[in-house]
């Protein structure tokens, strides 16, 4: 409709055609043909008002309809965030859960593995054990070893062994991992160590607590020994520390599967 007012609008506007003629009042016609504009206002204002009203009808319609999709978007959209944190808390929630059970089972698993350490440790022990009954007192000392005090004891300064293995040699030299019986033998021992440079490494002893954790004893005699110089924060009483030995005159606790140089005390009547 507004499309017709518009070109009837122009049509009338042309000049000569129709005879039409502008002005504010209309004259008397000459023709039944020329037509007057004035007349006409009211007929396309009326057109005008009634384009803009359906327009602006058709337009708010338009916008309450888009902003009513918008709203049901954004409703959706929240509800599926909702359902996702939900998710994503679940998830959180069962990953923290299978993680604490994860670590609980390395847990049990790292204990299971110290408790097959601790046993394999205790059957070697009770093995060397039974196997230091049987070293008979000597009549004659070994050329390899050398008095050192009142005693006579060999000093291993090449080959580095685990506790065990060391504990194995001497009974098979005819005698103990050395236990120091006081004061005067450690510095005599310190002494011949200072002499031959071998003062700063480590050296087994017969000392541990393989049997009974915190009770140290000699495997030779199974009772505790008669003299004891720690170092300092020294014995820690770890549960994997069973084992003795002697680092710059003063005693440690340490794994027996490390591999330290050895002192054997012989014995003899």
């Amino acid at each position: 409709m507004f499309q017709h007012a518009n070109f009837i609008l122009h049509v009338f506007m042309a000049c000569g055609l129709y005879g039409v003629r502008a002005k504010d009042v209309c004259p008397q016609m000459s023709t039944d043909k020329e037509v007057c504009l004035v007349e006409l206002a009211p007929v396309l204002k009326y057109i005008s008002h009634n384009h803009k009203s359906h327009w602006n009808s058709a337009n708010e319609v338009q916008v309450n309809e888009t902003r009513k999709q918008l709203a049901k978007i954004e409703g959706q959209e929240k509800e599926a965030n909702d359902k996702l944190k939900g998710i994503h808390d679940n998830v959180d929630s069962e990953f923290n859960a299978l993680s604490a059970k994860i670590k609980n089972v390395k847990n049990i698993q790292r204990h299971l593995a110290s408790l097959e350490l601790q046993l394999q440790e205790t059957k070697k022990a009770l093995n060397l054990s039974v196997e230091a009954k049987k070293v008979m007192p000597k009549t004659e000392i070994p050329s390899q070893f050398q008095k050192i005090g009142w005693r006579h004891f060999f000093i291993e300064k090449k080959h580095k062994v685990d506790w065990f293995e060391a504990t194995s040699m001497c009974q098979k030299m005819g005698g103990h991992l050395v236990t120091i019986q006081n004061e005067d033998e450690l510095d005599a021992i310190r002494t011949e160590l200072k002499d031959t440079n071998e003062g700063s490494h480590d050296f087994w002893l017969d000392i541990n607590d393989i049997a009974k954790w915190g009770e140290f004893v000699s495997l030779a005699t199974g009772m505790n020994p008669p003299f004891f110089k720690w170092h300092k924060l020294r014995p820690q009483v770890q549960i994997h520390q069973r084992c003795v030995h002697l680092r710059g005159g003063e005693m440690m606790d340490g794994k027996c599967s490390e591999q330290f140089l050895f002192i054997c005390q012989l014995s003899v009547n």
